[in-house]
């Protein structure tokens, strides 16, 4: 009623209560400017676990600058995939000096592993409990960790806002040789949400009743015949796949005829089923087109990739089948290996018709010049890789 008389002007208000009031309003603005703080901050702080994957990440001191690339690779800290992750980060650091360097702006490893690894203190690590303990020394399928891994991962965004550095998140494999940096537009084409690359192993239209089997009324045609690596998605695609490849993941593994059937690819099988379970459509080029990774010998050079990926083996024999050089990945997967990287053997001069692959096929010049520059970015890589401190040392063994 007193404040209806003001208003109406009925009576001036005298000194004393033209201060009280004064005090009064300054008492409940402070007060409710408070509760509306404290609001604020509680649904900022929740609002990661609320609602992930609908914004960038909350709490992040800044947006990352468009176009940048932030890459993740997943481990189980053998010494097989440390001594490439060796290599592959020097790697990384000679790209980064080149033109179009600058987009790549951080790399973390998510390692699934019950006890921390020789490489904890040189790559950004992000620890994961893993599904398989075995792993930590051998296992089947480490891979079939990866989505679950990768869940952990992003679950643990909103307490670390500002680990991720760019606005693309590039996922790769160990054992990449980066040969410059990546050469993708800094947003993809109309109607896709990211990159990926397209694999001639992975065909869904061969397994169909499998592809039933794990998503019930799935388009197989639409299944895209890629995997988890390379690609690149934003944060909130990535977010938004990773559920259901960690549950397709668990399902092809708790189904033994399925596992089977799909084989060593079947991790791969589940994310590309993902992708097409969550509506997320990833621009797919040729190999020899692809902006990703490069076979050899399969290919017979970079061509448009920006990283070689030496999955297969590049064995040299005579033509009567001698031992000639080589290399391969699988010769170095001892824990010394890892903790003390030795350069690759030079390779022998090209002769036409000397020298053909342990497959069969006869060693050309254009593979045989491939193969060389690949080889000398590795052994460049080894010699800037970082030097090992001696408590992570004492972790190989």
């Amino acid at each position: 009623m007193a404040r209806k008389r003001f208003a109406a002007g009925q009576r001036s208000t005298s000194a004393v209560h033209l201060l009280v009031w004064l005090v009064l309003g300054i008492g409940i603005g402070a007060v409710a400017g408070f509760i509306f703080m404290g609001t604020v901050h509680t649904m900022l702080a929740s609002r990661g676990a609320d609602h992930y994957g609908s914004a960038p990440v909350a709490g992040a001191s800044t947006k990352p600058p468009a176009g940048t690339i932030h890459i993740l690779m997943t481990s189980n800290g053998s010494p097989y995939q440390n001594y490439q992750t060796r290599i592959l980060l020097g790697t990384y650091e000679i790209i980064k000096g080149m033109p179009g360097g600058e987009r790549h702006v951080g790399i973390t490893r998510i390692l699934h592993r019950t006890k921390p690894d020789i490489l904890m203190e040189i790559i950004d690590t992000f620890h994961a409990t893993p599904l398989q303990p075995a792993c930590d020394g051998w296992c089947n399928y480490p891979v079939s960790d990866r989505g679950n891994a990768m869940r952990q991962f992003f679950d643990s965004l909103p307490s670390t806002p500002d680990r991720i550095k760019g606005e693309w998140l590039y996922m790769i494999e160990s054992d990449y040789v980066f040969m410059k940096p990546l050469g993708i537009p800094s947003t993809p084409p109309e109607g896709y949400a990211g990159w990926a690359f397209p694999f001639n192993y992975i065909n869904p239209i061969a397994v169909p009743n499998e592809m039933q089997k794990l998503s019930p009324g799935v388009d197989v045609k639409s299944i895209p015949p890629t995997g988890p690596a390379p690609i690149v998605l934003s944060l909130q695609d990535w977010i938004k796949v990773t559920p259901s490849w960690e549950r397709l993941t668990a399902a092809i593994e708790a189904d033994t005829e399925v596992r089977d059937r799909l084989g060593w690819v079947r991790e791969m099988y589940a994310f590309s089923l993902a992708l097409v379970e969550t509506g997320i459509k990833v621009e797919l080029r040729t190999e020899g087109q692809s902006p990703f990774i490069a076979h050899l010998p399969g290919q017979a050079g970079l061509g448009e990739a920006h990283a070689f990926h030496y999955t297969l083996c590049t064995i040299y024999k005579t033509m009567d089948g001698g031992d000639a050089w080589g290399f391969d990945k699988r010769f170095y997967t001892e824990p010394q290996h890892a903790l003390e990287l030795t350069r690759i053997p030079p390779m022998p001069e090209f002769e036409a018709g000397k020298y053909k692959f342990v497959e069969g096929p006869p060693v050309t010049l254009e593979k045989h010049n491939a193969i060389k520059q690949m080889i000398d970015q590795i052994n460049k890589g080894m010699d800037l890789a970082v030097p090992l401190p001696e408590a992570a040392k004492a972790r190989a063994f």
